[in-house]
């Protein structure tokens, strides 16, 4: 008896042990999984990249709104600030004059003393009391960060996890499992209603282990034990105990590789989880890098209508002073130049609303919090973004759809799918068969009279072996078949368009960098001819020989063209890293770096061996 009160406390503690150690349960199994997802990237793509989660305690952070049937109640009124003064107001009777001049006038102060960068006539949406704070990121900063606090990569890399999990757990099935129970009870009779004792304290304890075969069915062997105490003459009055076991296995139906299908399936589906990371991955960078260099043309043409707006100040600033000394040569000369610095100061409002909008957008993308005063390089001193230039390569159009019909991971998936549908008809054939399943145990049992649990006895063993045969209808198992037919031939097909899509992304890629780089030609040599063109015409104006119209032409034509030129540069890089990762050969390090020089070898690959092989 006193065996058995150890054991109970012993598995007591280890259960507590167990349930308040979260640590340890988090780290038991973030080790196993961030291993497996090292090997099948390796295995998969040659190399592996950082896909760890971060820290986790495993608090829940729990609060009192938790458990509330009506959590975070919001009142119906309104904050001051959002209030009409009048409404405000608790009298009802209705303001003096006096006091309504009073709340106009320091309205209007307090909207005097807080001037809005992005409505001011500056250059930089930033006033001069925030640039000391803000931040200024390059292309390899924007991607360093992205690559780490990125929310949408984050959730890549938790759905990589989540499939390496499932598939640890998969694994676990395939080894040996283990299972113990131990139920006690007590027991009182009045009279001689019980055998043994009027009082008695039973304990019934089990220990098991099974194993899975890969060819189907499992193997068990269970150790049980039974003790029974007499409470009121405080001996042991019964203890048994007996080793059973058992086979069972099947013949026809479920039998073979078909038994290991889950196997396969978690083993594969991991594999095509790390293709799919991977491919997110480039894509994000490509996303952030597209974001940026659009940062980098909403930036410029900023500047652009900035530059725009102080030439037209000055043209206003002449044209008044010419108007007031009666030089005009027309009496529309000053209100037109008037309205063109107008046109011009809304411009550059829009510009810069635009341009802080989207930087916005752009934290949120790189999973930086919006109030972080960010700011991004110009186009001309980023050396990493004059650097996505080299990563166009000199091939033809035949050896970028080779490569892509080899390295492009979603196209590799695709085409493994197919030999997953080969498998379902496997096992839909199988299903068909007939169920003859093979069983067999051996029972060995204590002596009866001895009180023992482990004193098995050979003479009390009882051995079965025996065939079950069932036979019924498979109408259902036969158009499951059928249907795995089609869905082959469907995969099949699914993968030819696949294919040619490849190879239409591929064409379209290489016919968007030539696009874009004769548009960049195109807008350079435009900028080169309106810079010509607009010290054309303030020549001719500063010699009294045109109006300040055509000056405005002219600076509204540069402008244009200087937009243009920006955007086609951002439109030109980005056509590059799209015809990288549309030919798969885009490789990215952790830190958001271009890896020109992967490993070619592929590594080892590590996974068990397959069944029969």
């Amino acid at each position: 008896m006193e065996s058995w009160i150890v054991r109970s406390r012993w598995a007591a503690a280890g259960l507590v042990l167990l349930c308040g150690c979260r640590t340890w349960l988090i780290d038991g199994a973030d080790g196993p999984v961030y291993r497996l997802i090292e090997e099948r990237q390796g295995a998969a793509l040659g190399a592996a990249s950082d896909v760890h989660l971060g820290a986790e305690s495993g608090d829940l952070g729990s609060t009192g709104r938790m458990y509330r049937f009506t959590p975070s109640p919001v009142e119906a009124g309104l904050p001051e600030a959002f209030r009409p003064p009048l409404e405000s107001r608790e009298s009802s009777e209705a303001p003096s004059e006096s006091e309504t001049q009073k709340d106009a006038s320091a309205v209007a102060t307090a909207s005097k003393d807080h001037v809005d960068p992005v409505t001011a006539m500056t250059d930089s949406i930033f006033s001069p009391e925030q640039m000391d704070e803000v931040t200024s990121f390059g292309l390899e900063d924007a991607l360093s960060y992205a690559m780490r606090h990125g929310r949408n990569l984050q959730n890549a890399k938790e759905d990589l996890y989540l499939e390496a999990l499932d598939l640890t757990l998969e694994r676990h099935l395939w080894t040996p499992q283990f299972v113990a129970s131990m139920q006690t009870g007590a027991d009182h009779a009045d009279g001689d209603a019980l055998p043994e004792a009027n009082d008695a304290f039973s304990v019934i304890s089990e220990v098991a282990v099974s194993q899975r075969l890969p060819f189907g069915g499992d193997l068990t062997a269970r150790v049980v034990g039974n003790l029974v105490r007499d409470l009121d003459e405080h001996v042991t009055s019964g203890e048994s105990g007996d080793l059973i076991l058992q086979a069972n296995i099947p013949l026809f139906r479920g039998a073979g590789k078909v038994a290991y299908e889950s196997r396969y399936v978690a083993e594969r589906e991991l594999i095509y989880a790390a293709r799919t990371y991977e491919r997110f991955r480039r894509t994000f960078v490509v996303r952030v890098a597209a974001e940026y260099f659009s940062l980098q043309g909403l930036k410029a043409t900023m500047q652009n209508s900035y530059f725009a707006y102080k030439s037209r100040s000055a043209d206003w600033e002449k044209a008044d002073f010419m108007n007031q000394m009666g030089r005009s040569r027309t009496v529309f000369e000053a209100p037109r130049a008037k309205s063109n610095l107008r046109q011009a100061e809304a411009s550059l409002v829009n510009a810069k609303e635009r341009y802080a909008s989207a930087l916005d957008l752009f934290k949120i993308l790189m999973g930086m919090p919006v109030d972080v005063l960010l700011d991004v390089l110009d186009l001309d001193a980023d050396m990493a973004a004059n650097a996505v230039d080299d990563l166009l390569p000199d091939v033809e159009e035949s050896a970028a759809i080779d490569a892509a019909l080899h390295y492009r991971l979603d196209l590799l998936t695709n085409e493994d799918q197919i030999d997953d549908a080969r498998r379902g008809i496997v096992i839909a054939r199988n299903r068909i068969l007939p169920d003859l399943d093979f069983n067999a145990s051996a029972t060995f049992g204590s002596k009866p009279d001895h009180l023992t649990t482990l004193g098995l006895n050979n003479d009390r063993a009882l051995y079965h072996a025996g065939l079950e045969l069932r036979i019924d209808d498979r109408k259902t198992e036969r158009n499951a078949y059928r249907a795995s037919l089609i869905r082959l031939r469907r995969a099949q097909r699914n993968h030819e368009q696949f294919v040619d899509t490849v190879r239409a992304e591929v064409v379209r890629a290489r016919r968007r960098v030539a696009q874009q780089e004769s548009l960049q030609q195109i807008q350079t040599m435009n900028v080169e001819e309106n810079e010509f063109r607009l010290a054309a015409a303030r020549a001719q104006f500063d010699l009294g020989r045109s109006t300040n119209q055509d000056v405005v032409d002219a600076e509204d034509d540069l402008l244009n063209a200087r937009n243009a030129y920006v955007r086609a540069v951002a439109a030109y890089r980005v056509a590059i890293l799209e015809l990288r990762r549309e030919t798969g050969t885009l490789r990215v390090t952790d830190g958001g770096r271009w890896d020109m020089n992967p490993p070619i070898e592929l590594p080892v690959e590590k996974t068990p061996p397959e069944p029969g092989s």
